[in-house]
């Protein structure tokens, strides 16, 4: 019997957004954080990392494990991604390796996109709040696939995108 038969606790996971709540679609690096997380903390990781190998090609025990990670992958992408990696026969560590690949091979074009609408503000028809959450999470975003954005810059863009009816907020900050 492998080793990671030894514990049952993921075969009493079947619906993974229960504990990784994002659907997987452009918050590619928070979600991998978060479905790390959990396959860690359930004895799986290394059926991501390729760590977890079968002991022959009989180890049902280690089949039906990596199946079960596999299937919670494949739950928490969007038809469209599911569609480019769905693959007969792969094992849970090169879906995720495909996954990793899609992410990271886009990375520039996303950064580019990220930066474009974080330099970009308009508040538009949203509320005050909801606007500094919106520039909040692009500048999380950017951090996220290596480009961090500083304090001070955040809070410039968000200044330069509020409507005229906002104009005395700038002074509040420079003074």
């Amino acid at each position: 019997m492998s080793e990671s038969f030894q514990n049952q606790k993921p075969f009493g996971v079947t619906n993974i957004i229960v504990y990784v709540p994002l659907i997987l679609d452009l918050n590619y690096d928070a979600r991998k954080e978060l479905f790390q997380t959990h396959c860690s903390g359930f004895g799986v990781k290394g059926h991501l990392t390729g760590t977890s190998k079968p002991v022959d090609d009989k180890d049902d025990a280690w089949f039906n494990l990596d199946a079960l990670v596999k299937m919670w992958i494949y739950g928490n992408v969007t038809q469209s991604l599911l569609n480019m990696i769905l693959k007969p026969s792969a094992t849970s560590h090169s879906v995720w390796n495909n996954l990793e690949t899609l992410f990271r091979d886009k990375k520039q074009a996303r950064m580019i996109e990220l930066d474009h609408a974080l330099h970009t503000p308009t508040l538009g028809d949203l509320s005050i709040s909801d606007y500094c959450e919106r520039m909040k999470v692009i500048s999380d975003l950017l951090t996220n696939i290596g480009s961090p954005v500083f304090e001070q810059t955040l809070v410039t863009y968000l200044i330069n995108g509020l409507s005229p009816k906002f104009d005395n907020i700038p002074t509040m900050f420079y003074h």
